[in-house]
């Protein structure tokens, strides 16, 4: 784990409130880009990958220009925060608030910046929705945004890999593909030597069936031992099985209302 008392979010990095606006008035002139969100495994790491690209440009039809600023504030403040021990930013509420929506224009303001992860759940596509397939793509996708990650990923042990994935063990699984390599490696840093802070995205973690839910929310549980340039946005409705789980075992959680 990282063991400096401060870092800096980079020039690069930071998207700030005047981002968002203007974000907001080119979505208004429906001049905001398509992102292709289909990732192709980089030659040293071999992971299945799942493809976001219509789910979230689905959402992002729904969302309407000149909304959602304030919750948006809160999640980019947060992000770029000196507090970096607020790891892990949870934003819960009922079905049809908006949290996949607010999931998708996430990515579309970090994906040139600080994205460097993520997932959408979806309780229709079970085969996508397990522990080991989620950590396996989305550590897919970080190899392939982050070289030095790629680099620590590629010397993991196979085998063990395997073993972890046949038996379905998810915190093995994490152990190997994300709590040891990010460790391992350096903080990936701007030209100026300051660390970067970078983002993964876990929407609609309420859609995870039962027994998989419970052994997804033991490795969100964990994310307290990543190094402290990883922040995760995670998105659920407020169930108390997530509730108990997450108020309980996550040192650092940022609860925000209810968005309606």
């Amino acid at each position: 784990m990282s063991t400096s008392s401060e870092m800096n979010l980079s020039g690069k990095d930071a998207v700030s409130m005047m981002d968002i606006t203007r974000d907001t008035n080119n979505s208004a002139k429906n001049e905001a880009p398509q992102l292709s969100l289909l990732v192709k495994p980089p030659q040293k790491v071999h992971m299945r990958i799942s493809d976001f690209t219509q789910l979230v440009a689905r959402n992002l039809q729904y969302y309407l220009p000149g909304t959602r600023v304030s919750q948006l504030k809160k999640i980019t403040d947060w992000m770029n925060s000196s507090n970096l021990d607020n790891k892990v930013f949870w934003m819960t509420g009922h079905a049809g608030t908006g949290k996949s929506v607010i999931s998708a224009k996430v990515l579309h303001l970090q994906y040139h910046n600080s994205l460097i992860g993520w997932h959408f759940c979806q309780h229709s596509n079970p085969l996508e929705n397990t522990s080991i397939a989620i950590l396996e793509s989305m550590s897919g996708i970080m190899a392939s945004r982050l070289p030095a990650y790629e680099t620590a990923v590629a010397n993991v042990d196979k085998k063990a890999l395997e073993t972890a994935k046949a038996k379905d063990d998810a915190m093995e699984f994490y152990m190997l593909l994300f709590e040891a390599p990010l460790n391992a490696m350096a903080p990936p840093t701007d030209a100026d030597g300051k660390t970067c802070l970078k983002l993964l995205i876990i929407d609609a973690a309420d859609e995870i069936h039962d027994k998989q839910l419970d052994k997804f929310l033991k490795v969100v549980t964990c994310f307290s031992d990543l190094p402290r340039w990883i922040r995760l946005f995670l998105t659920s409705r407020r169930y108390d099985k997530i509730l108990k789980s997450l108020s309980a075992k996550v040192s650092f959680i940022l609860k925000p209302d209810i968005f309606t």
